[in-house]
C-alpha cells in the first residue's frame, strides 16, 4: 500500500486545471508536492497556496527535461509518486498542423511522461517503494474527431502504463493509469468545444447517455485512492470503462503467455 501522508509527490501541469486540482488533494492528503508547469506566476500561486514548491519547466524542451528529477530531488528530496499530467491539444485536422506544433505534442504528452518516469524509477527501486500516475485520456481509445495526435500520445501513454505494470509487477513500484472523458472547467474542453464535428460527438455521446461531463475533483478523489489501494486502474466515467476494458484484453496477454517472464523482483 502507497501511503500519501508524508510521501513526496511530482506533479506536472500543476499550474491548472485538472493538475492544481490534484496539488490541492494530495497536499491536502498530507503529502509534500513539488509542481511543475511552463507558467511561472500561475505554478508559483498553486505552490503558495498548497504549501508546496515550484519548479516553472518547459517539459516540451529537451534539456530542460533530461535531469529534471534529479534537480527537484536534490532540492526536495526523494520522489515517492510521481504524477505524469501535463498535456495539450491541437483540434482540428491533421493536415492543418504544422511541424512545430506536431514535435511540441508529442514531446510534452508523450515523450515527458516516459522521459520522467525513466528518471524516477531508478531511485523508486532502490528505495523499495513507489508509485507512477499517467493521465491518460478515452480519446486513446475511441478515435474522436479532429484530435488525432492528441489521442495518439494519449493511446501511447495508455499501452506504456500496462507494459510498466508487467514489467513491474514483482517489484515494489507500482503504475496507476487513469482514462479520463471530457473534464469541465478546464482549457482543454473549451478548446475542444471550439470544432463543431468535435463538439457534436460530444453532444450525442451525452444525449444517449454512453458517456458524461466529469470535474477535476472526482479525478483527484478517484486518483488519491487508486494510489493509496496501488490500483492500476482508473476509469472515469465509469461508464466508458467497457471501451476500456476491450482495449486492455489484448494488452493484458503478457499475463496469459509469460507469467513467469517478467523481471525478478530486485
Amino acid at each position: 500500500m502507497t501511503r500519501i501522508a508524508g510521501s513526496r509527490v511530482l506533479i506536472t501541469g500543476a499550474s491548472r486545471g485538472i493538475g492544481r486540482d490534484l496539488a490541492r488533494g494530495f497536499a491536502a492528503a498530507g503529502a509534500e508536492v513539488a509542481l511543475v508547469a511552463r507558467g511561472a506566476d500561475a505554478l508559483e500561486a498553486v505552490a503558495h497556496e498548497v504549501g508546496g514548491r515550484a519548479y516553472p519547466t518547459d517539459l516540451a524542451d529537451r534539456d530542460a527535461l533530461r535531469g529534471l528529477l534529479a534537480r527537484v530531488e536534490a532540492d526536495a528530496g526523494p520522489v515517492d509518486v510521481l504524477v505524469n499530467n501535463a498535456a495539450d491539444e491541437c483540434v482540428g485536422a491533421f493536415t492543418a498542423m504544422d511541424a512545430d506544433t506536431l514535435e511540441f505534442m508529442v514531446r510534452l504528452n508523450a515523450l515527458a511522461a516516459a522521459e520522467l518516469t525513466r528518471q524516477a524509477l531508478p531511485g523508486m527501486l532502490d528505495r523499495g517503494r513507489g508509485h507512477v500516475v499517467n493521465v491518460s485520456s478515452f480519446a486513446g481509445i475511441v478515435v474522436p474527431p479532429m484530435l488525432a495526435t492528441y489521442a495518439a500520445t494519449k493511446a501511447f501513454l495508455s499501452h506504456h502504463s500496462v507494459n510498466l505494470q508487467y514489467e513491474l509487477r514483482n517489484q515494489p513500484v507500482h503504475v496507476t493509469r487513469v482514462e479520463i472523458g471530457e473534464v469541465r472547467d478546464t482549457g482543454l474542453m473549451e478548446k475542444g468545444r471550439t470544432e463543431p464535428r468535435l463538439a457534436a460527438m460530444f453532444e450525442r455521446m451525452y444525449r444517449t447517455r454512453f458517456s458524461r461531463l466529469i470535474s477535476p475533483d472526482e479525478i483527484t478523489r478517484a486518483t488519491l485512492a487508486a494510489v493509496e489501494a496501488d490500483a492500476w486502474s482508473v476509469r472515469l466515467p465509469r461508464r466508458l470503462s467497457p471501451a476500456s476494458l476491450l482495449a486492455d484484453a489484448p494488452r493484458r496477454l503478457a499475463w496469459v503467455f509469460g507469467p513467469d517472464l517478467a523481471p525478478p523482483r530486485r
